[in-house]
């Protein structure tokens, strides 16, 4: 099963629960329930369905809410709680990215302080420091073997003069390395724990947010390696509702909407 919550129309959010083995089709939506409120939501699951049925459900996944996490646990008493890989994977992704936001916003105020007359420095792809962080976001978040000869060129110039940020992303090319990586929650314990030493060794405060995760979110992140499930068919689904919003031109009847998901997919 999944747990993702979506939004249906003007900020009004519902948590939506979805059976995997439904594949996007018919007996996919087990659950749509407005609001994201733990208390709430596990209130209407457990009343809505019987314990034996709920002692079945042997996995659930979800995304890093802890709202959602505690309805999986609560609900799903019988269930190991999975975190999606590619949530946890962002949440180092966005430190690595700040570090080049914070980077490049301390060129620019360099810049502004600096006397106009003089002309900035280009580098041999023919770009200032400046161009070549603005240009590297997307580089920084894909394997070497995915890059272009532009990107690579523009890569080797940043990690030159940015030593900092070459670290952070071999380190998030490694955590990718470990999640693809088919082995046992004991193996990966201790890999993730070598790497989550190399991160506190950075000493960075753009990986406080990344350091937090790990330590209070462990066990359910490695749970990912008795099954290797992620979140894509929740995430997948809400695409479909979302396309479906589209075609009915937004949600003008709730209600209405709502019945017809569960027509179409429950």
């Amino acid at each position: 099963m999944s747990l993702d919550e979506t939004c249906l129309s003007n900020g009004e959010v519902w948590t939506f629960l979805t059976n995997k083995d439904g594949h996007g089709g018919r007996g996919t939506l087990a659950a749509a329930i407005p609001g994201t409120k733990s208390d709430e939501i596990t209130t209407i699951l457990i009343g809505a369905m019987g314990k034996s049925v709920r002692r079945r459900v042997k996995e659930v996944t979800c995304d890093l809410s802890p709202s959602m996490m505690l309805i999986a646990a609560e609900v799903f008493y019988n269930a190991h709680v999975v975190n999606d890989r590619f949530h946890v994977q962002q949440v180092y992704n966005e430190a690595v990215d700040e570090i080049r936001i914070d980077i490049r916003r301390q060129l620019i105020a360099e810049d502004n302080s600096r006397d106009k007359s003089e002309t900035p420095i280009t580098y041999s792809n023919g770009e200032t420091m400046r161009q070549i962080l603005a240009r590297s976001k997307h580089t920084l978040m894909m394997s070497q073997n995915k890059w272009t000869d532009i990107q690579r060129h523009r890569a080797n110039i940043l990690f030159k003069h940015y030593p900092i940020l070459k670290t952070a992303y071999h380190l998030a090319m490694e955590l990718r390395q470990i999640f693809n990586a088919k082995i046992s929650p004991t193996k990966a314990m201790g890999r993730m724990n070598k790497w989550y030493e190399k991160v506190m060794a950075l000493g960075n405060n753009n990986f406080r947010s990344v350091i937090k995760t790990f330590k209070n979110h462990a066990p359910t992140i490695l749970n990912y390696f008795r099954r290797r499930a992620t979140n894509a068919s929740a995430e997948a689904f809400n695409s479909k509702v979302k396309i479906f919003r589209s075609q009915m031109r937004g949600v003008r009847d709730r209600d209405f909407f709502i019945f017809r998901l569960v027509k179409l997919y429950a």
